[in-house]
């Protein structure tokens, strides 16, 4: 989360909404947001994990989503889905990558 802190004028620029959903309840995710100082939504997809169903990365051994970032149009059409469990310093940088390819096309 805190990469696309860090790129929130990139983020505006491009012309892109940063939405976070974890797995977490309201409440926890309210008080994470306010930690670290996210000044883009983060939402909760408790307890159904739904989102995450739909998406396909909710692992239901573990119960928790798999680190996915999804660029999607303003039409809905998901255009890029990044998958990188480890490294997640790099979703924010791949997903201005995948921004910028969509604005030049």
């Amino acid at each position: 989360m805190i990469g696309f802190r860090t790129h929130t004028d990139a983020f505006a620029e491009a012309n892109a909404q940063v939405l976070g959903v974890s797995v977490d309840s309201f409440a926890a995710v309210g008080e994470f947001q306010e930690k670290l100082g996210l000044e883009f939504p983060l939402v909760s997809d408790f307890p159904k994990n739904q989102a995450g169903r739909d998406y396909d990365i909710f692992n239901e051994d573990f119960g928790f989503h798999n680190r996915a970032t999804f660029v999607i149009d303003s039409e809905g059409i998901v255009r890029d889905v990044y998958l990188e469990p480890r490294d997640f310093e790099s979703h924010a940088p791949h997903a201005l990558e995948a921004l910028r390819e969509l604005n030049e096309g």
